[in-house]
């Protein structure tokens, strides 16, 4: 099972990347090296992808990561409803991809959009085109949805373990007079640092490789303003039919995860004692 649901595809995705396969000249392959790999470094549009990549993951890593680790502190208390203000919080990361991105759309919209218009209401106006038309905002209105729908992620991940820290742990520093930061930095975040590697980890991979968003609140534009690595490879392979160079393009999203997720193990020493 392992062989034909994991390894078979795997091995057929990577051996695409070294082939042309076109499905517009026919079902054949045939095998042409490196071509793909050389062509994708002088392709001035993977560069913009992968610039637009790059800037996705670093500001939606940091945003969701901080967000959801303020979120967590704050719900770790326990007082009266909180069971139901953890649900209620959650509840964006539940919500389906499709009613995420269409809501949001919506709501942003720059003729329709309520938020839009609230906007307008207190002299914050984004010019005639508005957010999904602009090449300098639309990237970071993307931000702004994932995060609003990505956060609960690592709210829930830390939450976990802040909670799995001991209970007399936790009390100690108040009976020492210590502050609400010195809580935090010397108690709670050195206990929850490999929560907070794994969360990180599975988190750029899902930043770099989920093009769901971006395909339908901006589709990469406009221009390839909000292109990234995982849209560029579904338009060539389901919009060009070039499924060799759009494997190539995902063989080397497949190995920048693997080597950040290698080094990031490595030096978080998992399993190790200090």
């Amino acid at each position: 099972m392992i062989a034909l649901f994991i390894f078979y595809p795997l091995y057929r995705g990577v051996f695409l990347a070294f082939t042309r396969t076109k499905l517009l000249e026919g079902p054949d392959s045939t095998l042409n090296g490196f071509e793909n790999f050389k062509n994708l470094f002088a392709d001035p549009t993977f560069i913009t992808a992968l610039q637009n990549t790059f800037v996705f993951a670093a500001f939606g890593l940091t945003s969701q990561m901080l967000l959801g680790l303020g979120a967590a502190m704050l719900l770790s208390k326990e007082r009266k409803y909180i069971g139901l203000i953890r649900v209620l919080v959650v509840l964006p990361w539940f919500t389906p991809p499709v009613v995420t991105a269409y809501m949001w759309r919506f709501m942003l919209d720059t003729n329709a959009g309520i938020i839009i218009q609230l906007l307008k209401d207190v002299g914050i106006s984004f010019g005639e085109v508005g957010i999904w038309g602009n090449p300098h905002l639309a990237i970071f209105g993307a931000l702004f949805v994932d995060l609003w729908a990505s956060y609960p992620f690592f709210m829930l991940f830390i939450l976990a373990g802040i909670q799995g820290i001991p209970k007399d742990m936790r009390e100690s520093t108040s009976v020492d007079g210590a502050s609400a930061f010195q809580h935090f930095r010397y108690v709670v975040l050195p206990l929850i640092k490999p929560v907070l590697i794994v969360s990180g980890l599975l988190g750029v991979i899902h930043l770099i490789n989920s093009p769901t968003l971006m395909l339908l609140l901006t589709n990469g534009g406009p221009g390839d303003s909000t292109l990234v690595l995982p849209l560029y490879a579904f338009r060539q392979a389901f919009q060009g039919y070039d499924f060799g160079y759009a494997s190539a393009i995902s063989v080397l999203v497949l190995a920048a995860i693997a080597g950040f997720a290698m080094v990031y193990i490595r030096f978080a020493k998992f399993g190790k004692e200090d």
